[in-house]
């Protein structure tokens, strides 16, 4: 998702991607031509240093994208306590901390938008996913408080609730779903740059399935 969103950006915004998967993120940087860096989004210090050292060679941040997450599935009980905190760390703490860094830079330029990436899980609820549910729906209250934070900054902070797109994300948890009526992640893409370029934010949050969109 990550990638596409890059991908579909890039030709009018200088994108920096960010992630901890290092081979990864060298194929994308070879792939889209856009600068990368090697920062892992639960490691406070790593995200202070790459943010820092971004905003200085770029002038600043304008636009936070925050959409790194991971999947966890099946019955609480089922799952170890250490994968429970790395849901929690990635999806919501990651989120939070990624926000909290590139504040400083926007709240100097008096503008900036930040643009989290949830789920529709973060807005409704469903079996067998509870820490994952937990993790969204701490993204969508963050959301919708930072908002009203940030609005005496200039700073505009959306919030998007993608249904199940084909991504990697349950594969990588070991679990299979079926993606027959799933999203692609270039249709989410387009949305994600609708968002990046509205001036005057009159939205705060998009649920869309199969995009459907209900925009608040």
């Amino acid at each position: 998702m990550g990638k596409e969103v890059a991908s579909v950006l890039r030709n009018d915004y200088n994108v920096i991607i960010l992630s901890n998967h290092e081979e990864s993120l060298k194929k994308s940087e070879e792939e889209l031509k856009v600068p990368a860096v090697f920062c892992d989004i639960t490691d406070p210090e790593a995200i202070e240093k790459s943010v820092k050292e971004i905003s200085e060679i770029y002038g600043g941040i304008d636009i936070l994208i925050n959409n790194a997450g991971i999947w966890l599935g099946g019955e609480l009980d089922s799952s170890s306590y250490d994968d429970i905190a790395r849901v929690l760390m990635v999806n919501a703490l990651g989120t939070i901390y990624m926000t909290k860094a590139v504040l400083p830079f926007m709240k100097k330029k008096g503008s900036g938008k930040i643009i989290n990436i949830g789920s529709i899980n973060g807005v409704e609820t469903k079996t067998d996913r509870s820490v994952y549910i937990a993790s969204k729906w701490a993204v969508t209250g963050f959301t919708k408080a930072m908002r009203k934070e940030l609005e005496k900054y200039g700073i505009a902070v959306i919030g998007l609730q993608p249904g199940l797109m084909r991504t990697e994300l349950h594969r990588k948890a070991g679990t299979e779903r079926d993606y027959t009526c799933a999203m692609s992640v270039k249709d989410v893409a387009k949305v994600v740059e609708f968002a990046a370029s509205l001036e005057n934010i009159v939205l705060e949050q998009v649920v869309f399935r199969n995009l459907h969109c209900e925009i608040f």
